[in-house]
């Protein structure tokens, strides 16, 4: 299959690189596109830089990488996910593969997440997607474990390709070594999640805004499942209708 890989933490995140990796040890046609600067937090937002009309973006070289499958985009990864969907990048991906985030992406404020903006993005657009993220925040380097959420996404990946049918599938593994993994288990949306943006305190007129783990998480929830070692795999339907509202009054 033709698979787009993209991200919100940036061109040069090492889980941009560990998941295109897998992607592409399953045989399937990649390219890889993502933001040339940080964009998390962007959500669904189809914000770049253009220049004559165009979408900025820079082939970039990887070792042992074909030329012209990775590139750098001045775009958020809904946009470039937007943008690869209308066959701007060559031909039109059978599926979209977003992350691997450097941060867990639980819970109703998913809402917020350009990774998982991503993959919504291609949910809108007809395409299956996935949305990968290793639980660590401020970890060193040398400590997050991208192997595991490799090896987590190297099973999902295989999961998915069986039954294009899935809408988005989110996916959070935590960050211990892959013999310490205690499983795949299917999670529910957790009320919040379990990183929160806050805002710290007002100074002036600026509004400083923080990132911090929560302390309410709910039982059986992806943020619990996490906590008690497990991957997390939870199916989400974006933008669909309440039908319990009753305009009934209203319309009358």
């Amino acid at each position: 299959m033709r698979v787009l890989v993209t991200n919100d933490d940036g061109i040069e995140s090492p889980g941009l690189v560990a998941l295109a990796e897998v992607v592409r040890r399953g045989g399937h046609d990649v390219l890889v596109a993502a933001p040339s600067w940080d964009s998390s937090g962007s959500s669904s937002s189809v914000t770049g830089v253009s220049s004559f009309g165009e979408v900025v973006s820079e082939q970039i070289p990887w070792a042992g990488w074909p030329e012209g499958a990775v590139i750098s985009v001045d775009a958020t990864p809904a946009l470039i996910t937007l943008v690869a969907l209308h066959e701007k990048f060559g031909m039109r991906p059978d599926l979209v593969v977003s992350g691997i985030n450097r941060g867990a992406n639980t819970g109703r404020a998913i809402l917020h997440s350009g990774t998982v903006g991503a993959a919504f993005t291609a949910f809108q657009y007809g395409c299956p997607a996935l949305a990968m993220s290793l639980d660590v925040l401020d970890a060193p380097p040398d400590s997050m474990r991208w192997d595991t959420a490799a090896m987590v996404a190297t099973r999902v990946l295989e999961w998915i390709c069986d039954d294009l049918g899935h809408a988005v599938i989110n996916c959070n593994v935590p960050n211990v070594p892959v013999d310490d993994l205690a499983g795949i288990r299917q999670g529910v949306l957790d009320l919040l999640g379990t990183f929160q943006t806050s805002i710290t305190e007002e100074s002036g007129r600026s509004v400083p805004i923080a990132v911090a783990e929560s302390d309410v998480i709910g039982t059986d929830t992806d943020s619990d499942l996490l906590r008690q070692g497990f991957a997390s795999v939870t199916a989400l339907l974006p933008v669909v209708e309440d039908p319990a509202v009753d305009f009934k009054a209203l319309s009358d």
